[in-house]
């Protein structure tokens, strides 16, 4: 599951950038030491859960693709880090199933986040939490 979810949403975003390439220039597999390039996105995972009942497994992932833009003054750069916001929360609505995991893999929900990045928070980023579950579960 966890080499799949990772395949997927890289799979995702270089769809996402070759149909977007002036929204977002890169996609980091993880946090990269710098942001070089923004704006760019990367996977950040925060473990996974497994629950057992019944005799059945069900592993359950949150992984975080975050969003970083440099952060000015400019009224400009802020509208165009919403829009690229609107239109990534439309990307992962529209073909996350296509992209990550199998027939058996649930979306339970996703959350956006703003916050501070970068070393003297010289970034804003916007965090898209994804919690994935193996919705066959295994014995």
């Amino acid at each position: 599951m966890r080499a799949d979810i990772t395949s997927g949403m890289s799979s995702m975003m270089a769809a996402y950038i070759a149909a977007n390439p002036s929204l977002v220039t890169r996609h980091y597999p993880t946090m990269p030491e710098s942001f070089d390039q923004v704006p760019c996105t990367y996977m950040d995972r925060h473990g996974e859960t497994v629950a057992f009942s019944m005799g059945v497994r069900v592993r359950t992932a949150r992984v975080d693709i975050v969003l970083v833009s440099r952060l000015t003054e400019s009224g400009e750069t802020s509208v165009l880090h919403d829009q690229t916001v609107d239109s990534l929360l439309e990307w992962f609505s529209q073909v996350a199933y296509s992209h990550v995991g199998g027939s058996s893999t649930v979306f339970d929900e996703m959350t956006l986040t703003d916050e501070p990045a970068g070393p003297a928070s010289q970034f804003f980023a916007t965090r898209f939490g994804f919690v994935i579950s193996d919705g066959a579960g295994r014995t």
